[in-house]
């Protein structure tokens, strides 16, 4: 069912996991949780905003069929796609990375970004003492978890920030004819490798995909550097949920 717009900006705020949904509800009076297309959405509203955050799932097939979905139902004046990323460029963890464009690895189509919401996320990170890089963002279909994977992707692109949705969301928002905008926190570097392969927990969940996952764990179970690299990821997440939170507290309230 849709909502009438009303005199309030209609914000749509995407994000694929758990973590990274909590960081936009925290910034929220969650008014109420609903379903759509099977993804988990908080409806609440800050400032002269009503937000819809909505939470995808992993990857450029769900947030991109989850966004669709969101927008048959729902008028928005902007699709903004939020969580972490990893910094392409010299950064520290917790930095934001604003878009310009995103595209998918060796895809040339990009998606732009509304240029007067990325000039107001600009605006709110400095207003709320964040540190913030802006440009174009690359999209790919699997975790890179080595750093010598990102270094190329990297050299190749020219990017900022590095994702696994905002391409699938910002041809979503474009079909839609819907400003799109790309703000994100550096949860990983572009010179560390991460702890392990997740794409192993990523596949899909047939006999090959629960022997993988089994894999996966074993993995984690016989290697402490495993659990010691997992733990630095966690407090890097815990960071960028934090700046996360911090900047769309401002953009929301700094919206009109």
């Amino acid at each position: 069912m849709r909502e009438a717009a009303g005199h309030l900006k209609q914000v749509g705020i995407f994000a694929a996991t758990r973590w990274e949904f909590d960081a936009v509800c925290r910034a929220l009076p969650v008014k109420d949780v609903r379903r759509i297309a099977g993804a988990r959405c908080a409806v609440g509203h800050r400032g002269a905003c009503r937000v819809f955050a909505v939470r995808t799932g992993v990857g450029t097939e769900k947030a991109g069929a989850v966004c669709r979905a969101v927008l048959a139902q729902q008028p928005l004046d902007l699709v903004l796609s939020s969580g972490f990323a990893c910094a392409l460029t010299p950064s520290r963890i917790g930095d934001l990375l604003i878009g310009t464009d995103v595209a998918m690895q060796d895809a040339g189509l990009a998606s732009p970004c509304a240029e007067p919401f990325r000039e107001a996320a600009v605006v709110a990170a400095k207003a709320a003492g964040l540190v913030a890089q802006v440009g174009r963002f690359i999209t790919v279909a699997r975790v890179l978890w080595r750093a010598d994977e990102k270094r190329r992707v990297a050299a190749a692109t020219g990017a900022i920030g590095l994702d696994m949705e905002s391409a699938a969301m910002g041809a979503a928002a474009g079909a839609g004819r819907v400003p799109f905008l790309i703000v994100r926190a550096a949860s990983d570097l572009l010179d560390e490798d991460l702890p392990l392969d997740f794409n192993v927990f990523l596949a899909p969940r047939g006999l090959g995909g629960i022997a993988n996952w089994l894999r996966g764990v074993a993995f984690c179970l016989v290697r402490p550097s495993v659990a010691v690299g997992l733990n630095r990821l966690r407090r890097q997440s815990a960071v960028a949920s934090e700046r996360m939170t911090t900047f769309t507290e401002r953009f929301l309230d700094d919206l009109r």
